[in-house]
């Protein structure tokens, strides 16, 4: 039972999976991904505060550790991650003063200037006033992108920073941002999303459990012999939901099979039944005086015993079948010719057995091969002109051929043919039972039997008794 995206929706595990699909989709999107998308998580900033953040930091710890001894911030154009941020943001620039030294990275006149910073440093208000500190900080004094200040005057000591240019973070602080949202994400939904998951997961398990049963009861119907329907279905380990359909398909091969049998009983005790008044039949018709009538009637007993014999061995076949044993295909096809050279010498035909071995050992029934073999040469027989000949070839592989020179077998009948009562000609004696016989000798050898068209015209009918025999004919 293979499942495909175009016939998942005719599918009742199929509709089941989809319906759970959308359910643990709609779940997750209005239990977990909508809450958490209106919530502002704590300890979760913006990636851009996050690389501002860091050149403050940097700025601030340099001009800290210049007022507390000048020289010792180390070199603020080799700082990484000011390195890293300049990477992001060609326009970034920064500026220090501490006391009357400064530190900058471009010529850009800087805030400290055009903001009159040096105008209030240059008054010294906290020498003038004793214990005043002057301090200011600006997040948007101006400038390309994000920019921030910070100036400090404490008892003379004065320190300052700036920076701008600010439009990208840093790929740092973007994956930082990301961890720590994901982190939020889970710990607020993580147990919401563990048990949808877990749900999902047992439930496509036992949803492969019960493919798996169906597939099975498929298998064995398959595998289900017509002419032997002993055979149930199992129906314990099944759905429920399929389980009456499974007790209705047992019930039913149970009514056929009993069909069967009534039909196979019949036919063959109608045939057993027959052979005895036919043949008292056909014993008082001999004491009769000699006569075309008497020929005649005695043809027509004739005919009725061989039908009654034919249906007879038809339904002994399957019924109760001897048990194979060793035989020798040889011996067997040479006694089915040579049973019927005095038939096709009366007839004026050539009947001739050909083999490529002088024994081939198969495990068989061998009256009921030799029975297959005399019905097909039969059938070649009755096709074929006078002066023809009809050919039984043994070849090293198994095969026996029989090939005539008549009209043919078209190729759109030749299945047919192994049907019970299916005639070619209905011109022709018989009553259609020949190859059907033949079919089912075959079918109980495991064997096959092949109709093709004979090279130079006529036809050709292969047998094969030896299951292990190569396939092709």
């Amino acid at each position: 039972m293979g499942l495909t995206l175009g016939s998942l929706h005719r599918s009742m595990f199929g509709q089941l999976a989809l319906i759970t699909i959308l359910f643990v989709g709609f779940g997750v999107y209005f239990f977990t991904l909508r809450p958490l998308l209106s919530v502002a998580p704590s300890g979760v900033a913006d990636p851009l505060d996050v690389t501002a953040a860091g050149a403050s930091d940097v700025l601030s710890r340099f001009a800290f550790a210049e007022r507390q001894r000048p020289g010792s911030g180390g070199d603020l154009a080799a700082d990484p991650v000011l390195r890293d941020i300049k990477a992001h943001n060609p326009q970034f620039r920064y500026f220090v003063r501490v006391g009357d030294r400064e530190y900058r990275s471009g010529p850009a006149t800087p805030f400290f200037i055009s903001l009159a910073f040096d105008r209030l440093q240059r008054q010294k208000l906290p020498e003038t006033y004793p214990g005043l500190c002057l301090t200011s900080t600006n997040r948007v004094p101006g400038g390309p992108g994000r920019s921030f200040l910070a100036f400090s005057d404490c008892g003379g000591e004065t320190s300052y920073y700036e920076y701008a240019g600010l439009e990208t973070a840093t790929a740092g602080a973007a994956s930082g941002s990301a961890k720590l949202y994901g982190k939020f994400i889970w710990s607020y939904g993580g147990i919401f999303l563990f048990s949808v998951g877990t749900a999902f997961v047992v439930f496509a398990i036992i949803l492969l459990a019960n493919v798996l049963r169906i597939r099975r009861v498929a298998a064995l119907a398959r595998d289900l012999d017509p002419d032997n329907l002993g055979a149930l279905f199992p129906e314990k380990g099944l759905p429920l939901e399929v389980a009456p359909l499974v007790s209705a398909l047992n019930q039913m091969i149970v009514r056929v099979d009993e069909a069967q049998r009534r039909q196979r009983f019949f036919l063959s005790a109608a045939a057993h039944e027959l052979r005895t008044p036919l043949t008292v039949l056909r014993t008082r018709l001999e004491i009769m005086d000699d006569g075309r009538l008497k020929e005649k009637l005695i043809a027509d007993v004739r005919r009725l015993t061989d039908l009654a014999n034919q249906l007879l061995k038809l339904m002994t076949i399957g019924e109760a079948p001897e048990p194979l044993k060793a035989s020798d295909l040889v011996t067997l096809t040479g006694r089915a010719v040579g049973e019927r050279e005095v038939v096709a010498a009366r007839r004026g035909l050539d009947l001739i057995f050909e083999r490529e071995v002088t024994r081939y050992a198969v495990w068989a029934d061998p009256g009921l091969v030799e029975t297959a073999i005399g019905n097909v040469i039969d059938n070649a027989l009755s096709f074929s002109a006078q002066g023809q000949r009809v050919v039984v070839r043994l070849d090293k592989e198994g095969w026996v051929r029989v090939r005539d020179q008549g009209p043919g077998i078209p190729a759109d009948q030749a299945k047919t043919l192994f049907e019970p009562f299916t005639r070619l000609s209905t011109g022709r004696a018989g009553y259609g039972l020949g190859l059907a016989i033949v079919k089912a000798v075959v079918d109980r050898h495991e064997g096959a039997v092949v109709i093709a068209e004979a090279p130079g015209g006529g036809a050709e009918v292969a047998l094969r008794f030896d299951p292990e025999a190569p396939s092709r004919p």
